[in-house]
């Protein structure tokens, strides 16, 4: 137990508690907006650099280069993709995310940690995913999902926070929350999945499209009404 006499002084408790109200909050967002979307357009813009067709080709090579870059090309475009709607889900919620302080800045951080690391799976995706090791999906799926989890945490840290503008109620913030849902599922499914049939657990990625319109349907199904009327479980 600290003693009295162990206790800070009053003038260094009041310039601790002045600096996390100064210092570590505050009612804009603005910068950690303009700097995740640099961090995004950074990570995008590096994916195009595994595209290459090598320079003095005969014309008849040109065709069997183009095919030798698809899986690059492929590779490419999922990762354009996967980044493409974590900004967009990001942009969403940062419009009604109105206030900030020092744990949604690190939480935010970390998002953008997995999202500046992206391209290193992905290059490793299209250099190796067919091959029979499971490190390539594994470390892919790792990161996509890690992308899509701290979107999630950032969303429910902010509304636990009360970092969000009053126009959020309890029914919204649930419906963004369970809508992202299937994209980290699929994705760390498919971690431990890759470790036994490599080949193959890139392909169950595709579940996504059909647990996406589930989750849907499920949250924007009508609320069944009590014996008195009013809105109640079923």
């Amino acid at each position: 137990m600290q003693r009295p006499d162990d206790a800070e002084p009053p003038d260094r408790q009041d310039l601790r508690s002045r600096y996390r109200l100064l210092l570590t909050r505050g009612d804009s967002t603005d910068r950690t907006v303009f700097f995740s979307d640099a961090v995004f357009a950074i990570a995008m813009t590096l994916l195009v650099l595994d595209l290459e067709v090598p320079g003095g080709l005969p014309e008849d090579q040109v065709g069997a280069a183009l095919v030798g870059q698809l899986p690059h090309f492929l590779s490419f475009v999922l990762s354009f993709a996967v980044l493409g709607s974590a900004w967009l889900n990001h942009h969403r919620k940062f419009s009604v995310i109105v206030r900030y302080d020092f744990r949604l800045q690190v939480l935010n951080l970390l998002l953008l940690f997995f999202v500046a690391l992206l391209p290193l799976p992905t290059t490793l995706l299209s250099e190796y995913g067919g091959a029979s090791s499971p490190w390539p999906v594994a470390l892919y799926a790792t990161v996509v999902a890690g992308v899509y989890s701290m979107l999630n945490l950032v969303w429910a840290y902010a509304w636990r926070a009360r970092l969000m503008a009053s126009v959020v109620d309890r029914d919204l913030y649930r419906y963004v929350l369970r809508a992202l849902l299937p994209v980290p599922l699929v994705f760390a499914a498919t971690i431990p999945l890759a470790f036994l049939v490599p080949g193959i657990a890139m392909f169950v990625w595709l579940l996504i499209i059909p647990a996406d319109i589930v989750v849907h349907r499920v949250i924007n199904a009508p609320v069944a009404a009590s014996p008195d009327g009013l809105p109640g479980a079923t």
